[in-house]
């Protein structure tokens, strides 16, 4: 299936979820079809506070779970301090490729790989207040294209928001959006996997006037980047 069309079908479907594990089954369904075994996404708790209270999608194994959350790993794991240093979705083995890990470190990276976490893929969540979560998935071996990544952050974000709806926290509101013929149909393309380059060619207009749209649209939609654009869009009903 191409990707597009994978997305396309995971937005529709977790904007209709009503409830939590209808979200989690399709995250699972989503990620198993990209090869990956292990999942959750999480939010971003205060040093002091309990990270099992923060956990939004729990698809890790259960001995993994208990583990990391009784060891308090979260903030002394590798990946979870890169992916804040870096603000970018990263694939572990790349990521930790060349670094000098801190022996708990080592230790936390060797006893996630004994439950079945070889290798895996960690998406920040941002919103306009900055880092908000954390998505992760995990297989045996891991090769992203950078469409690949970008379709996770889209999926990311777009879980995010539903269950954030359900759980009455999403501090959103969903007001009516007047948007033009033209934004959108750069909203879109945009959703179709587009580059504004590409729009451009398809709408006959310069990349400078698809990207003053696409600015549009963020602004109207309350959001910081393409990906949560996109997720906002089918929150809105303005993309089925």
């Amino acid at each position: 299936m191409l990707l597009a069309s994978l997305l396309l079908q995971f937005c529709e479907a977790c904007t209709a979820a009503r409830s939590p594990a209808e979200v989690s089954a399709l995250v699972e369904r989503v990620t198993a079809s990209l090869g990956f075994e292990r999942f959750a996404m999480a939010g971003y708790p205060l040093p002091h506070e309990s990270l099992e209270a923060y956990f939004l999608l729990n698809g890790w194994s259960p001995g993994w779970f208990k583990v990391y959350v009784e060891k308090n790993y979260f903030f002394s794991d590798p990946i979870v301090n890169l992916v804040r240093r870096a603000d970018r979705t990263i694939v572990w083995s790349e990521a930790i490729r060349g670094q000098a890990l801190s022996s708990k470190g080592r230790k936390i990276m060797r006893e996630a790989a004994d439950f079945g976490l070889v290798d895996g893929v960690t998406v920040p969540i941002f919103s306009r207040c900055g880092l908000v979560g954390l998505f992760s998935l995990a297989g045996r071996q891991v090769s992203l294209s950078v469409a690949h990544r970008d379709l996770l952050r889209i999926i990311a974000i777009c879980a995010h928001t539903r269950l954030q709806d359900l759980r009455g926290t999403n501090d959103k509101k969903m007001t009516d959006v007047m948007i033009t013929p033209s934004e959108s149909e750069c909203l879109a393309w945009c959703v179709a996997g587009k580059t504004a380059k590409e729009i451009g060619s398809l709408m006959r207009r310069s990349e400078r006037t698809v990207e003053t749209h696409l600015a549009n649209l963020q602004r109207k939609l309350d959001a910081g980047n393409r990906a949560q654009l996109i997720a906002e869009a089918f929150r809105r009903g303005l993309q089925r």
